[in-house]
């Protein structure tokens, strides 16, 4: 029972010296490698940067799923200039949510951590935004 008790209060320390991921704290990452990419077709519009990240816009049900390439579903949290989410499992955003808007509108990146893949600081360029607006026209 000692020992338990021990090991709880060793391990307490560790997990509240985790700092949450804040913008500022991911300017120091470097800039993941990768070129975004956009494409529209009739029923969606999809932006792509390289093999991690895509942002899909699903016009019939005016959502935008943002998601990891090649990795299961899970749990993103996504962080930008002006605010900071965790999405759900299936990465589904309204197309009028305000996290949108602040992923097109931050300053030079944002932060994507969560899933398989490790946390990257990814460009932000013109094709996200498109393919957000997409979802709202």
């Amino acid at each position: 029972m000692r020992l338990v008790a021990a090991l709880i209060l060793v391990a307490a320390p560790a997990a509240a010296q985790q700092t949450p991921l804040t913008f500022e704290a991911g300017k120091a990452l470097p800039l993941a490698n990768g070129q975004w990419s956009y494409v529209a077709t009739a029923a969606e519009s999809i932006a792509t940067f390289g093999t991690q990240l895509q942002l899909r816009c699903d016009r019939s049900s005016r959502t935008v799923v943002i998601s990891r390439l090649n990795s299961t579903p899970a749990s993103l949290t996504i962080v930008a200039d002006s605010t900071s989410r965790t999405l759900p499992l299936n990465g589904q955003v309204p197309a009028n949510d305000p996290l949108l808007d602040a992923i097109a509108f931050s300053r030079g990146r944002f932060i994507v951590a969560g899933g398989t893949g490790p946390t990257i600081a990814v460009p932000s360029w013109p094709e996200p935004a498109r393919s957000i607006e997409d979802c709202r026209n």
